[in-house]
């Protein structure tokens, strides 16, 4: 959860064009953090990609790719929205790890990258079997922790499209967690110059996060229903002569689902 010190502003009437506040006074807000689905899902065929196409990383132990083709998310970063991924996962192909006996109760287990942050984090605890010793260690097929199926030692490999699920699909978050932020050329051309780019990477833009999750709080407006929308995106809320905070959370406001429905705001 994120907790934050905001000034809230208490209206009757919040014109946006002159922003007469009665009173300001600060609160503690509490906010969930987005939920994300921790199951990777790779659907699409796999994929052998040619390294010499793809930038070195890891100290020669990798190759830069797409975060979200790739199973295996907890790896070192590259330039964008790429990963350092290890060469054997690129050039697996749908086939398996290297075979090896995990430590502990000669489990069977497969030969993963040192670059694996669980396997760094324990680079000493675990031995590298038949792996090489320089750059892999024995990972076990089955998580010794829990009992469960750890997924590596199945057919395995990188993928032609993106993974739904995991970190694969979290998009970097913008107005302090309110927004997510998308690539310019996914938003309506007719809606670009109602977002900003706030704190996302050039050629992106931070849409409001109950937009692109389909699930925004509900609110009402005198009576008139509506969604909750954050201050950050102020732009989207000018066409309403009057808005207010309503049933919504402090640095909220509540958009009339007569403005909504024409912004494309999910829930109106």
């Amino acid at each position: 959860m994120l907790v934050r010190r905001v000034l809230v502003a208490l209206v009757v009437g919040f014109p946006l064009s002159a922003c007469a506040i009665a009173e300001d006074r600060y609160e503690s807000v509490v906010e969930p953090l987005q939920k994300v689905d921790p199951t990777v899902t790779c659907s699409t065929p796999f994929a052998k990609p040619d390294l010499a196409t793809l930038k070195s990383c890891g100290e020669g132990r990798g190759h830069c790719f797409p975060r979200n083709k790739s199973p295996v998310q907890s790896l070192p970063a590259c330039e964008g929205d790429d990963i350092c991924v290890p060469d054997n996962l690129l050039q697996a192909n749908g086939g398996r790890l290297k075979a090896c006996t995990f430590f502990l109760n000669g489990k069977p287990g497969v030969c993963m990258s040192t670059l694996v942050k669980d396997i760094a984090a324990h680079l000493n605890e675990m031995l590298p079997d038949v792996c090489d010793a320089a750059t892999e260690r024995c990972a076990p097929c089955i998580d010794p922790r829990d009992g469960k199926d750890t997924k590596i030692c199945e057919a395995i490999g990188v993928h032609e499209g993106a993974c739904t699920g995991g970190v694969a699909t979290r998009a970097p978050t913008c107005c302090h967690g309110a927004g997510v932020c998308m690539n310019e050329t996914g938003v309506p051309e007719d809606k670009r110059e109602d977002l900003s780019r706030d704190t996302c990477m050039a050629g992106k833009l931070c849409a409001p996060a109950a937009m692109v999750s389909g699930n925004p709080d509900h609110c009402k407006v005198l009576g008139v229903p509506g969604v909750c929308l954050d201050v950050c995106f102020a732009r989207m809320l000018s066409p309403a002569a009057t808005v207010v905070r309503g049933q919504c959370r402090p640095t909220e406001l509540c958009m009339p689902c007569l403005i909504g429905k024409g912004q494309g705001m999910p829930g109106c």
